[in-house]
């Protein structure tokens, strides 16, 4: 099953409400990476949380064939327990989630 993407719209709306450039990101139900792939790049830091296994392996699968894609930091994790500093990250995503 190919992996989803964001449509246009959704892409053009968040970059309309935030820029990534240069900002330490932390994206909490990275899913597949479908949300971290477009915006990554231009991130100094993104590390991508999921607690699915089975998504972040598919995330993983993707990375391994795209090495542009190394850049992102892909983690099994619960984004209610974060085991970084207060102030780390300029930006966090929580998209598609349910908690």
């Amino acid at each position: 099953m190919p992996l989803a993407t964001p449509s246009d719209l959704e892409l053009k709306t968040i970059r309309s409400l935030v820029g990534c450039s240069g900002c330490r990101v932390l994206e909490i139900g990275a899913g597949d990476g479908r949300l971290s792939w477009p915006f990554a790049p231009e991130a100094a830091q993104w590390i991508a949380l999921d607690p699915d296994a089975d998504e972040i392996a598919a995330a993983r699968t993707e990375q391994e064939r795209d090495k542009e894609k190394e850049k992102v930091r892909l983690a099994i994790g619960d984004g209610r327990a974060l085991c970084f500093p207060a102030g780390h990250f300029d930006i966090a995503f929580f998209t598609w989630s349910l908690c």
